[in-house]
């Protein structure tokens, strides 16, 4: 009974964080990694002298709202364009993404529940960047 009780609370306590992913493709220099919250999210290319350095993606499910889904998308961007060094991102796509699943579970009596859904999640793109001192 205790394990299941710290199975469910284990559960619950994933639930409650929430997930998000990303990834990073170098694709100019490498340099030294950076506090994720360094980095700067652009639009559109800024207007001083930067360089590409690669590209990243996130995506976060949206448990709770878009909006809880999105920040977390944006902060696991931040965080795989600093362990690039890149001191900012120019955001090229946002969108949404949506996955069904389906599972079941037996009880203990051999009684089935089926469970049908979908999970949605929230995607982010982008360049990214170091923009040079003198900004």
């Amino acid at each position: 009974m205790a394990l299941r009780r710290f199975v469910l609370a284990l559960a619950l306590l994933l639930v409650l964080a929430g997930c998000s992913t990303g990834s990073a493709l170098l694709t100019g220099t490498a340099r030294d990694p950076i506090d994720p919250s360094g980095v700067k999210i652009y639009r559109f290319e800024p207007s001083v002298h930067f360089e590409y350095v690669g590209i990243v993606k996130s995506e976060a499910e949206s448990l709770f709202s878009q909006q809880d889904a999105l920040n977390r998308a944006t902060e696991e961007l931040k965080k795989q364009a600093a362990k690039m060094g890149a001191n900012g991102i120019i955001l090229d796509k946002i969108g949404e993404k949506q996955e069904p699943y389906t599972s079941y579970t037996a009880d203990e009596d051999g009684v089935v529940t089926f469970d049908s859904s979908t999970n949605e999640y929230q995607t982010l793109q982008g360049d990214a960047i170091y923009v040079f001192d003198g900004r």
